[in-house]
């Protein structure tokens, strides 16, 4: 045990076990759990986060720090059963500014200083700050905690900050046009902290999704008196809240959607038809019904249920009374799919692109496009094509733009060059590549997100959608809808087995 003068003795707690020291002075200098003995000399724990710490933290680091702090509050209450609730209070644990104020832990170098452009001088009495980064290469899930953790702030009156430092997408800004802003600036990096909820200054990612959004979270919010999916309403409000306050486009974007959401509704519901939205995932995401676990659903299911649709809908009341055909007639079904090549498929033929702004080609269509740029005397080998082909691959996606791999131990030298030895720096820059792309590959990145975002929003705008649940974008869809298109009038259709809508934000894709 490492000594020093103070009256204020700690400990740390780490892989499992609670390490004596005695002293504040003395904390490492990463963030971590501590066990601290107040003025009575009663054991409380708090969370050192030392100053000057890079911030945000990475999502494995706050996932590991989330770990300890339940074995550090289990340890305390001497592995107590203690009353299950989500607002249960921790009453051994002190929040980081209260354990600063009575010196407990060393306090914050300085006080944050307003910057010119806030105008304001208080920081918030609570806080919620999300961070857009996660070790999923997809933008689903990180949009549900985003919207989750929205309407979560708003329920407990915290002010809402989003944190965009280490997105892999890079920045909100490129996306969506600026969250509404709080009145009071926000705390410290070092008073920000992952868990426990009842955290003055809480900050949420997906890797601290399962401690926030948890089994207690679910048994909290959901509508005990109802039984179904009409359990899930509370829920579905929370989310609602997030999308309403957080999904506006940025300008760009926003203006391509008014204009493309414009031309469809001349086409189809100004002549008395439907807009069917249809978004198939295909890439490494497969469905949930068994039969199909390690395959597609196939898409004349989709066609089916569109059909079924258009039999099932009346003329809409605001069609020209001379209308007498058959709404099939003048509907569409407006496509989605990470996969090119589902818009030239034959089960769904006559469908409309959600978008056209961006899109992502396969690689038959650009070896279809040099082919035919051969006689102007450009020629460029089709085997260098590589297509956005068969979907959305998470290994596809960290691959783009990052640097070449290093060879495997024992592969052949193509120079002179020493041998690398196994797990020193050498491998670092594909692991870096994720956080930190080069300009090229962000570029590339930001489109991909553009394109999925202007696809939700144009299929969110549909009467109808269908899709499957194993996919996040299915549950958002039906956010977007809004409960009583959605629910209610039975707008939203999953096609992948029996299962309802439900949120599921901090798990794989399976339901129970």
């Amino acid at each position: 045990m490492l000594e020093t003068q103070t009256d204020s003795p700690a400990s740390l707690a780490c892989g499992g076990k609670i390490y004596q020291f005695t002293g504040t002075d003395i904390l490492p200098a990463h963030a971590t759990p501590v066990v601290i003995t107040d003025q009575k000399g009663r054991q409380k724990w708090t969370i050192s986060i030392p100053p000057g710490i890079k911030s945000p933290l990475s999502p494995s680091q706050y996932a590991e720090l989330c770990s300890q702090c339940d074995e550090i509050s289990r340890r305390l209450s001497h592995n107590k059963t203690q009353a299950f609730g989500y607002y249960r209070r921790d009453q051994n644990f002190i929040d980081v500014a209260d354990a600063e104020d009575i010196g407990l832990l060393p306090r914050s170098a300085s006080v944050q200083q307003a910057t010119p452009d806030d105008g304001h001088n208080k920081v918030c009495e609570t806080s919620l700050t999300f961070v857009m980064q996660s070790e999923d290469a997809g933008l689903g899930k990180t949009l549900m905690a985003l919207w989750m953790s929205y309407g979560l702030a708003q329920k407990e009156g915290r002010s809402f900050f989003i944190d965009d430092t280490d997105w892999a997408y890079g920045k909100y800004s490129t996306y969506f046009k600026p969250p509404p802003k709080p009145s009071c600036r926000p705390p410290m990096p070092s008073q920000k902290v992952p868990c426990p909820l009842q955290a003055r200054h809480l900050i949420v990612s997906s890797a601290s999704a399962p401690w926030i959004f948890g089994d207690s979270f679910r048994e909290h919010f959901e509508d005990s008196r109802r039984s179904g999916v009409q359990r899930q309403k509370p829920i579905f409000d929370l989310l609602r809240s997030g999308y309403e306050a957080l999904f506006e486009l940025a300008d760009e974007d926003a203006a391509y959607f008014t204009k493309r959401t414009g031309e469809l509704d001349d086409i189809v519901r100004q002549k008395g038809g439907i807009e069917i939205g249809v978004h198939v995932r295909r890439g490494d995401l497969h469905p949930l019904e068994f039969q199909y676990r390690e395959s597609y659903i196939p898409l004349d299911r989709y066609a089916e249920a569109a059909r079924t649709h258009l039999q099932g809908s009346p003329l809409r009341s605001n069609s020209h009374p001379k209308l007498s055909d058959p709404v099939a007639d003048y509907s569409k079904i407006i496509l989605a799919s990470d996969d090119p090549d589902i818009y030239f498929a034959s089960e769904l033929k006559g469908s409309e692109k959600a978008q056209l702004h961006i899109s992502l080609a396969s690689k038959s269509v650009l070896d279809a496009v040099a082919a035919s740029q051969e006689g102007n005397g450009w020629r460029s080998p089709v085997d260098e094509n590589i297509g956005w082909e068969g979907g959305f691959f998470k290994d596809m996606f960290w691959s783009l733009g990052a640097p070449p791999k290093t060879p495997a131990a024992g592969s052949p030298l193509p120079s002179k060059r020493q041998p690398t030895v196994p797990g020193t720096a050498a491998a670092a820059p594909s692991t870096f590549h994720r956080f930190q792309p080069s300009k090229e590959a962000l570029q590339l990145r930001e489109f991909i997100g553009r394109a999925y975002l202007l696809d939700l929003a144009v299929l969110g705008q549909t009467d109808k959608v269908i899709c499957g649940i194993s996919s996040v974008s299915c549950r958002l869809l039906a956010v977007m809808l809004g409960w009583d298109r959605a629910i209610l009038n039975k707008g939203w259709q999953n096609i992948d087995g029996n299962w309802h809508w439900r949120d599921v934000i901090h798990s794989s894709s399976e339901f129970s």
